[in-house]
């Protein structure tokens, strides 16, 4: 058999399970419920994955104490501010992280953006954030087709009291923007690998 896309097949595997494991009855392996089910798909970067709330962006490996794990980007975008200026937020400075930024955010009150995505459902899924600096650059390196290239896109990284950054889609240019300029906002979600 030959695959011809090799690096497109990924691979979600239950909680405790591994490539490469053996199974056997003795196995110290979580029963997989709905929410963990085996998972292959063959979907390129900016395809639909049908079932995961969107679109396929890339796989990101594990890094600053993030695990490893497939980032999906919503099919559809809001435009509003990131909020307000001149307020630093707490643990909403995550270049890597925006789960993290997103809770912050939204536990601080009064961030549009970060609000909007935490509320997004698609597919019945509810697990959506607004993506950090880095994750926002990954949909623009590996599927920049479904964004817009005029405009911006807030990430949930902030760079200071008065700025949060944004991805540009027809340059590739991150920057910092006014926390009050209106702006589009992607809700994202990830599986965990």
């Amino acid at each position: 058999m030959h695959i011809a896309h090799a690096e497109n097949i990924h691979i979600h595997l239950p909680a405790g399970l591994a490539l490469g494991s053996t199974l056997s009855a003795s196995s110290a392996v979580a029963p997989i419920n709905a929410s963990e089910s085996l998972a292959i798909h063959t979907v390129g970067h900016g395809e639909y994955w049908a079932g995961q709330g969107g679109h396929f962006i890339c796989t990101l490996p594990a890094m600053h104490g993030l695990p490893a794990r497939h980032l999906i980007a919503a099919a559809e975008e809001n435009e509003c501010t990131w909020g307000k200026g001149g307020e630093d937020v707490p643990g909403a400075a995550s270049q890597y992280d925006g789960k993290a930024n997103t809770a912050a955010l939204v536990a601080h009150d009064g961030h549009a953006a970060a609000e909007w995505a935490a509320t997004y459902e698609a597919n019945g899924l509810k697990d959506f954030y607004l993506p950090s600096r880095l994750e926002l650059l990954m949909c623009y390196l590996a599927a920049p087709q479904l964004f817009k290239k005029e405009g911006y896109y807030w990430s949930s990284s902030q760079c200071s009291r008065y700025y949060a950054w944004c991805q540009v889609f027809e340059s590739g240019y991150s920057y910092g923007s006014a926390k009050d300029y209106e702006l589009r906002a992607r809700p994202v979600r990830t599986i965990q690998l």
